[in-house]
């Protein structure tokens, strides 16, 4: 170890900071916050499910949790969640933008309306915050770290039915690139987690839900684990560790990249489109 070096509980403690998670009703963003609350943080779950979200804020040890109500559409009520988390703790330091939306259409059908309901809410909405975020962590003068919740369709569409939220995840790419270049005079690190397929609570309740004018996601998804080279979904807490590598001092010369938690999906080339879907299908 070099002289002066900081040792590994050292860098994984995040004692004394404070942590916001939206979309940390469920999900991704349950885990996200139970891991960091977990390392030492105050944590503050924030979700339009407020009763979901105090759940999750109970579930942090020695009462470092909280819970705000927040929409990420709602500019107003993304400025209230981080005055509201600064009232509660007296700072931000980690800011993880993990709210997010998706549905599924294919083109032909796809209401100009859903197409901006994803866009507004996984990349406007991821905007609005850390904008807010950041002001906030530049007027405390401490630095911070931002983590946007993107995607393995960051990168590669991995089906139809998604040219909405593949399109959204492709630009938090680039505005976690833009915000880490811009923000780093303060020392504020922007980062991205790109998880791979995961059957979350709000996967689930969207496959039953699923209308019939989009292709069958619960076939799909059933064949999604033969594709992955270590043989399984993603699992919430494998995207909360890689948050808390993120947020944490191990990642501390870390900044604009995007961390892929996907498995291997992306390290083999990708199978073409489900048989029955395209020009002379069935």
């Amino acid at each position: 170890m070099e002289t002066g070096a900081k040792g590994i509980a050292e860098l994984v403690d995040l004692s004394g900071r404070c942590a916001v998670v939206t979309g940390g009703s469920q999900g991704f963003g349950a885990a996200i916050a139970r891991r960091l609350g977990e390392a030492g943080a105050t944590v503050v779950a924030a979700a339009r499910s407020l009763d979901k979200a105090q759940n999750v804020a109970a579930s942090i040890p020695d009462g470092r949790g909280f819970a705000v109500r927040v929409d990420v559409t709602d500019h107003d009520s993304i400025l209230n969640l981080v005055a509201e988390a600064r009232e509660l703790t007296g700072r931000i330091d980690v800011f993880v933008n993990n709210a997010g939306a998706f549905s599924n259409y294919l083109l032909d059908e796809m209401p100009l309306e859903e197409f901006q309901r994803v866009i507004n809410t996984n990349i406007t909405g991821s905007f609005l915050c850390a904008q807010a975020a950041a002001r906030a962590m530049r007027a405390d003068g401490r630095g911070g770290v931002i983590i946007n919740m993107a995607s393995v369709d960051s990168f590669q569409p991995s089906s139809p039915g998604l040219i909405h939220y593949i399109t959204s995840k492709h630009a938090l790419i680039g505005l976690t690139r833009a915000l880490a270049m811009e923000l780093a005079p303060w020392g504020i690190r922007v980062n991205a987690i790109c998880p791979g397929a995961s059957l979350t609570e709000g996967v689930a309740d969207f496959i039953k839900a699923v209308a019939p004018h989009g292709i069958d996601v619960e076939a799909e998804f059933a064949g999604i684990v033969d594709h992955v080279p270590l043989g399984r979904l993603c699992s919430p807490d494998d995207v909360a560790i890689a948050t808390l590598f993120l947020a944490s001092g191990l990642s501390s010369f870390v900044t604009g990249t995007s961390l892929t938690v996907d498995g291997g999906i992306l390290a083999q080339p990708m199978e073409g489109y489900p048989e029955d879907y395209g020009p002379g299908a069935g």
